[in-house]
């Protein structure tokens, strides 16, 4: 079988398996790079542990990638070439000997105590919108929502006198995500002043200030609200994910404990929570 059709199958393999797009958008990716790099038509019986070495390096000499994009694309290939194993396209598990290189790590700078009073005063005020957008950086901030994860809430997902969500992470799997009270402050108001607009699919809804012509929030739309918040909060290192570091780590300082924080983030092993 030639690279591009065992790439092709692969794909309906994922889509098969209910990968969600951006896992599809992320094989294809990282493939299309592994099959540039071969050829289209080159023979995947012909794959070798000494191909693989030499595309890591093929990678590492671009010096256009940086260390941590090339374990991305090795851990891409890498599942691709178990599917050929597990599905006898080739004899040889190339994966047991094809390790993931060593990546630099670099610590992550949380927000502190201070940053937070800033962040959180710029977004002060009883209007619907200054109140959504508070409802989603308590969301992450509270809770250690993803981006994704806070687009993705419905109202049914919220349990607000048990104070939990039912959040929907990658893969498509659910699980139950605590708030404390500053969430749920902000919460209440939010359903208090959207109650009228009854969007069954969304919880967090891209509106004018008048709720007329709303739709459910899309991630584009949060992340240009944190460009804002960005220069308003004086914080030049703010993305919507350092909220999520924020309180993974807080969460640990006040005596939380790592299987807990492992099951609240929904990563699949502590290696990720750590």
């Amino acid at each position: 079988m030639i690279l591009s059709a065992a790439y092709d199958e692969f794909l309906i393999e994922q889509r098969v398996r209910g990968n969600s797009p951006k896992t599809l958008i992320y094989y294809e990716s990282v493939l299309t790079f592994f099959i540039d790099y071969l050829g289209s038509s080159f023979d995947i019986s012909e794959i070798t542990l000494r191909t693989c070495k030499e595309y890591y390096l093929y990678l590492i000499e671009s010096k256009t990638i940086r260390s941590v994009s090339v374990q991305s694309y090795i851990r891409g290939l890498r599942a691709f070439l178990r599917w050929l194993y597990d599905n006898e396209y080739i004899e040889i598990n190339i994966c047991e000997r094809f390790k993931l290189p060593k990546a630099t790590r670099n610590v992550i700078d949380v927000l502190s105590d201070e940053e937070i009073g800033r962040l959180l005063d710029t977004l002060s005020g009883s209007e619907w919108l200054t109140v959504r957008n508070r409802l989603i950086v308590s969301l992450m901030l509270d809770s250690g929502l993803r981006l994704n994860e806070v687009v993705t809430l419905k109202p049914s997902s919220v349990h607000f006198n048990d104070r939990y969500l039912i959040v929907t992470g990658k893969g498509d799997k659910q699980r139950t995500v605590p708030f404390g009270d500053f969430a749920a402050k902000t919460l209440g108001e939010y359903l208090d002043l959207t109650k009228s607009a009854n969007v069954k699919d969304a919880l967090i809804i891209k509106a004018s200030e008048t709720l007329c012509g709303f739709e459910p929030i899309t991630e584009s739309t949060i992340k240009n609200m944190f460009r804002k918040l960005k220069t308003r909060s004086n914080i030049p290192r703010l993305y919507p994910h350092l909220l999520r570091h924020t309180f993974a780590t807080r969460y640990l300082e006040n005596g939380g404990n790592i299987y807990t924080l492992q099951a609240i983030l929904g990563h699949t092993s502590l290696e990720m929570v750590k």
